[in-house]
């Protein structure tokens, strides 16, 4: 496409110089210096090859400059100007010429039709690179939404799962613990019926006024608490009424911040607070007291 380009701009540069030269009678289109020697030039003209004499010498040139007076003694001759020949228009040319700027025009022409198919092939691919993307990344979105989902699922799954076997564990943690105390309560009522001490051990306790914890050992006999300094006591310095006085045994970690507390309510006095060596023991004593609890 450069090629013929350049070939339209020298057809069209030519036109241009023989514009100016209008008396011409022949163009010669030369593409290589080789192409303007003398023979080339003459065999164009037609001209033929240049005469020369046999055996004779190269002699020195004449002077072709005519004197602008003739020589004393010289008949004068008239000398009639001799206008020049103007050369007759050669029509073959022109329609070389003619032809010539046709052909670059077409050249011109079918390089920019080319240009412009190249140019609409192009952004034609450009287009079809960019639907490509396009669709590429909303596959990638698509994907990358339903992964989302699935794992949403999944996680919504899970905690589902465990919070079904929580609910379970704390079902189960309840009626164990219902079975455990209703077991305590059958023995505590028999042991009650006997007149021997249902529990004994000891515990610390705050209330009946103190607002200090004493460490105390405690006795439960009948539907009586009795609290005495160590178990070597035959006296207990402190007696608590269980059977229509409890209102309420609850835990009271949370408000006296020591593991192993409760509090026991009763009707006409102060609630008094407990805690336990261990957890076992805490839950026996509660079984016991709460037996009584109305």
């Amino acid at each position: 496409m450069f090629f013929s380009c350049i070939i339209a701009r020298a057809l069209v540069h030519g036109r241009a110089v023989g514009a100016l030269f209008k008396a011409h009678q022949i163009q010669i289109n030369a593409s290589t210096p080789n192409d303007l020697t003398e023979a080339n030039v003459r065999n164009r003209l037609k001209l033929g090859e240049p005469a020369e004499r046999p055996n004779s010498p190269p002699g020195p040139k004449r002077s072709q400059t005519l004197p602008s007076t003739p020589p004393a003694g010289s008949p004068v001759q008239s000398q009639v100007p001799v206008s020049p020949i103007s050369p007759k228009p050669d029509s073959g040319s022109d329609e070389a010429l003619e032809s010539e700027r046709r052909a670059a025009e077409d050249a011109e022409r079918l390089a920019r039709e080319k240009g412009e198919r190249d140019a609409v092939a192009q952004r034609k691919v450009a287009e079809q690179v960019a639907r490509e993307a396009a669709q590429r990344r909303a596959l990638e979105e698509a994907e990358r939404k339903k992964q989302e989902a699935a794992e949403q699922e999944r996680r919504e799954k899970a905690a589902s799962e465990a919070k079904a076997k929580a609910e379970l564990d704390r079902k189960n943690r309840e009626e164990a613990e219902r079975k455990r105390n209703e077991e305590l309560r059958n023995r505590f009522a028999e042991l009650e019926k006997s007149g021997k001490v249902t529990l004994s051990g000891y515990i610390t306790v705050q209330g009946g006024g103190v607002y200090f914890w004493k460490r105390r050992f405690f006795e439960l006999r009948g539907k009586t608490l009795y609290l005495f300094r160590d178990e070597t006591d035959k006296l207990p310095i402190s007696k608590l009424e269980l059977d229509g006085q409890v209102t309420g045994v609850t835990d009271a970690q949370s408000e006296v911040l020591i593991l192993n507390s409760f509090k026991v309510d009763f009707r006409s006095s102060e609630p008094y607070y407990f805690f336990s060596d261990d957890k076992k023991n805490k839950e026996l004593i509660v079984a016991a007291i709460g037996r009584y609890a109305k």
